[in-house]
């Protein structure tokens, strides 16, 4: 299953025009997906707007009208502002003799007496371009219909009125009893409140040839990616084996951020874990993970980073001079997988070229906040390009974490379908970042192994989350064990 936001669908569209696929021979594709939702109904009334997602109204209604179902358009804007295949559908229906009505300040009145006439209302006004608020007619249209209709409306794509990116509406929204979704999900129906907009959200896959990946969109991982990539613990395997990774985090100020790391990364599977920080860290390391082993932080060189299989910094680093130079020195000698959380991208934030001269994974956690500070971002841009924009730049793979965290390279891009509300607690980060390291110190290959660590992440605090109002990061790192136990055998959670 894939998902993409407003920017990303169209450049998918614009992918397959420029790879074979004619527009009008991709409205056909769709309509006969929307087809079958709307066959069991005798008679339906399609609204239809001027672009594309109005030519799938058309085509769609064109089908039914050949099965003998009654089939009644209401389309809105001249025939000169329609898009190509709206302007090819809509001449086929006018050769046809199909009844089509443009929809004005009078015509509304006679639209509104013949409502309820109809079985069902399908919504092809606009699709995922829409970027501000209906108005005029296409508003009053919504409000009569919201207000008067109480039968099935089903909205082609995305219900008119609807932020793609968000799920909430930009004002105005038809309210849909179902939605049909072409091709991927929207990036806004991974917010749960748009299903009160939405309704029922079925998702329908054109017959093309699959290349969701290769023309930008993201992959949903479930639990399945993790039943295929999961390794099992050899009988034979020793601590070595299974990775000795080092995490170079905490201050007097933070001393809890390494040891959550360190944790998680040992619950995950890592065979070594080494921390490196300073004193007040270092003496109480024993007594909160016998585990790890201590390491008095200091100026680095090549030799401190020999037989590390991947290396994290920056959990509490703190912001000073010295925290700056433990960065740098760490970009420039370590030639292990390197995880930058934290402080460390606060520091890396005034320094983004060095990124560009590193010849190993380099692999970056932002939070929303901090992903603001390492770009331009803002609230009005689009987070999924913006965030495959900055990895392919960087040369780096990003976790942008939040609802539906994003993963990916700038190639190959992904969101989570783990984590919940309950893991917004201070440290989980530290956790994640932790469980990254463990991963990388395995012998996954870069990109698969952080895509396990943030979905096992999100696995366990859903795990957690079942009885808890507040799933805190120490709980979560005792639990991934036991999740990635449950995922390894290929079964699901039974409540």
């Amino acid at each position: 299953m894939y998902v993409g936001s407003s920017g990303l669908l169209k450049k998918y569209d614009e992918y397959l025009l420029e790879h074979g696929y004619g527009i009008e021979e991709l409205v056909a594709k769709a309509a006969d997906c929307l087809f079958k939702h709307f066959k069991d109904y005798q008679s339906i009334a399609f609204l239809v707007g001027p672009g594309n997602n109005g030519a799938d109204a058309l085509c769609t209604g064109l089908m039914l009208h050949h099965i003998k179902k009654q089939v009644v358009f209401y389309y809105c804007g001249e025939p000169d502002n329609f898009s190509k295949a709206n302007q090819y559908y809509y001449d086929k229906c006018l050769d046809e003799n199909l009844t089509l009505i443009y929809l004005n300040d009078h015509t509304i009145y006679e639209f509104a007496e013949d409502l309820q006439n109809y079985d069902c209302i399908g919504d092809g006004f606009f699709g995922f371009g829409l970027h501000s608020s209906p108005r005029g007619i296409y508003a009053d249209v919504i409000e009569l219909i919201n207000s008067r209709y109480n039968k099935d409306i089903l909205a082609i794509d995305i219900p008119t009125g609807l932020n793609c990116n968000t799920g909430y509406p930009y004002g105005a929204v038809l309210y849909a009893t179902k939605t049909i979704s072409l091709t991927a999900l929207k990036e806004g129906y991974l917010n749960p409140d748009s299903q009160s907009f939405c309704g029922e959200i079925v998702l329908e896959t054109l017959d093309v040839e699959n290349v969701f990946m290769e023309a930008g969109l993201f992959e949903m991982v479930d639990d399945d990616y993790v039943h295929l990539h999961l390794k099992e613990r050899k009988f034979d395997g020793y601590k070595n084996y299974y990775g000795t990774d080092l995490i170079i985090a905490g201050s007097d100020e933070y001393k809890g951020a390494p040891l959550l790391a360190a944790k998680a990364c040992l619950n995950s599977g890592a065979g070594i874990v080494k921390v490196m920080s300073v004193d007040s860290v270092i003496k109480i390391l024993p007594l909160s993970i016998p585990e790890a082993i201590g390491i008095k932080i200091h100026r680095l060189s090549e030799t401190d980073f020999e037989g590390y299989q991947a290396v994290m910094i920056g959990s509490g680093l703190g912001l000073d001079l010295d925290a700056y130079n433990y960065l740098l020195d760490t970009l420039q000698y370590t030639t292990s997988p390197l995880i930058i959380d934290g402080d460390g991208l606060t520091i890396l934030s005034n320094n983004l070229d060095l990124l560009k001269k590193q010849k190993k994974p380099v692999i970056l956690t932002p939070h929303l906040g901090e992903f603001k500070r390492l770009t331009d971002y803002n609230d009005q841009d689009d987070i999924m390009e913006k965030a495959v924009e900055f990895a392919r730049e960087y040369e780096s793979i990003l976790v942008l974490k939040g609802p539906h965290t994003i993963v990916t390279n700038g190639y190959e891009s992904y969101r989570m379908t783990s984590g919940n509300k309950a893991m917004a607690v201070g440290g989980m980060g530290d956790t994640l970042a932790g469980m990254i390291t463990a991963f990388l110190g395995q012998k996954y290959d870069p990109l698969t192994a952080v895509i396990l660590a943030v979905y096992i992440h999100g696995f366990t605090g859903d795990m957690l989350a079942k009885k808890r109002y507040t799933v805190l990061p120490s709980k979560l790192s005792d639990m991934i064990p036991s999740a990635m136990f449950v995922l390894s055998q290929n079964y699901k959670i039974i409540d």
